[in-house]
């Protein structure tokens, strides 16, 4: 068999083992499956309700004393045969051997109503074939196609196909006087049966039931993409910036190295003070936890307040605010997250005390203005990053806090522009401080002071203000 026509095949009857995935792609999958046989109970539970009101609100065209009322207990048994599958879907015993023995007995019902209709209006044989509710074998065989699986489609379509058969040929065996016409006009206005109408309502089965299964099957590698996607995007957010992850898969044009954005934002360093303390007295294990353990407290507070994580670098967080996505208040949000995290890290700090673990502090740099934010790298392995003066000014500024015995730093700039955009907690001003690697002295404002220090300390050397709000 060709490549292609072995693919279409398998792909329509695909087994456990084609869905060539990872298994917690494959779970996903399955979950979707899941949620489909409930939502195709679902249709047919009120399918089967509308039909009861339906047949309850019309009057009877039949005998009172007719052997068989076959609307009512087909219902009866099609509900029964739902709420079973239902039943065993939400308990987890819901097999591929059981689901299909339920699509078989489903349509079967149906044929049993429709041969029954003769029964009940007391007719020939033949005279069910002219039954209107020929017209719901399409509807079965439709709603198979909500799970997404071309099997039982072609199950439900090829059991109607047969049934009408098994029909077809009851209805001959058991006619009264001449039951063939080849006369169109007169197989529409008598119960006479006419080749050429059966074979077209066959083939209409069959059509229908090759078009869906192939629609199914091309839906079903769709499906497969998309929870492989999702997945794709999950694993890309814990490596990313869930904003950066988005950008990179919903990206309209090819990711490449070169693309820039030139941005108004700010920039913070986050740094763990007494890391390298506590990495000569705590092993790997308890080391990498407490990393991991300051991270998880810090990170959350930088995304709630609009920031973006840009990288981890050891103990170090380079977070930006307006790079990623546009912020009107990005000063404002960068300030009010260092107070968030100041005092979010002192609560921290007091719990690790009482149990007598070491208890690092943080140390925090922030700047603002003009920077690049797009993608660096060569072939196959690129970043998303954030570039520029104002990068090079916040690292410095962090590491500028042992020299004023402070915790945290901004630029002057930086705080007046976050006053402008709101922000109302006071600060103090150190004027015209002489930071390494800038040429020029610098307006600096103190974000955070160490707690435990006292006045003098916290005061560092001459030329400090407290600055209005």
């Amino acid at each position: 068999m060709p490549t292609p026509l072995k693919k279409l095949f398998a792909t329509i009857l695909p087994t456990r083992g084609d869905i060539q995935f990872p298994t917690r792609v494959r779970r996903e999958f399955e979950h979707e499956q899941y949620r489909s046989e409930l939502l195709v109970t679902a249709v047919q539970l009120v399918i089967a309700a509308l039909l009861a009101v339906l047949y309850a609100s019309t009057p009877p065209g039949f005998s009172p004393d007719a052997p068989i009322e076959a609307v009512p207990l087909g219902l009866t048994l099609f509900v029964v045969l739902a709420l079973l599958r239902l039943y065993f879907a939400v308990t987890g015993q819901l097999t591929r051997w059981m689901l299909g023995l339920t699509v078989v007995a489903e349509m079967t019902v149906l044929m049993f109503v429709i041969w029954a209709y003769h029964l009940q209006y007391e007719q020939p044989a033949q005279f069910y074939l002219k039954s209107t509710q020929f017209v719901y074998v399409f509807i079965l065989i439709a709603l198979r196609a909500l799970r997404f699986e071309p099997i039982w489609v072609i199950l439900s379509g090829l059991t109607a196909a047969v049934g009408w058969l098994v029909l077809l040929g009851y209805a001959l065996t058991h006619a009264q006087g001449n039951p063939i016409t080849w006369d169109y006009v007169t197989s529409l206005r008598s119960i006479q049966i006419h080749y050429g109408g059966e074979f077209d309502k066959l083939l209409a089965i069959l059509m229908v039931t090759a078009v869906l299964a192939l629609a199914l099957a091309r839906a079903r590698e769709l499906l497969a993409k998309a929870v492989s996607g999702e997945q794709a995007v999950a694993d890309l957010s814990l490596f990313f910036d869930d904003s950066v992850a988005r950008r990179i898969t919903q990206s309209e044009a090819e990711v490449m190295a070169g693309q820039g954005e030139l941005r108004e934002a700010a920039i913070l360093f986050l740094d763990m003070r007494g890391f390298t303390e506590a990495s000569t007295k705590l092993g790997p294990t308890e080391l990498i936890k407490l990393l991991g353990e300051y991270q998880g407290l810090l990170v959350p507070i930088v995304t709630a307040h609009g920031g973006n994580i840009d990288k981890f670098m050891g103990d170090g967080i380079l977070a930006s605010f307006g790079a990623v996505t546009r912020n009107a208040h990005y000063a404002a949000s960068a300030l009010r997250a260092v107070d968030a995290i100041m005092t979010a890290v002192d609560a921290w700090r007091a719990n690790r005390r009482e149990a007598g673990k070491i208890a690092p502090d943080v140390g925090a740099g922030l700047a603002t203005g003009e920077i690049v934010f797009g993608i660096i790298g060569e072939g196959k392995r690129l970043e998303y990053t954030v570039i520029g003066d104002v990068v090079n000014l916040a690292a410095k500024l962090e590491k500028h806090n042992k020299i004023e015995k402070t915790r945290g730093l901004a630029t002057r700039v930086a705080y007046e522009l976050a006053v402008a955009q709101g922000y109302q907690a006071p600060k103090t001003i150190l004027l015209e401080r002489i930071v390494d690697g800038l040429l020029q002295p610098v307006d600096l404002v103190v974000l955070s002071r160490f707690a435990d220090m006292g006045p003098q300390q916290q005061s560092g050397t001459a030329g400090m203000r407290e600055a209005g709000a």
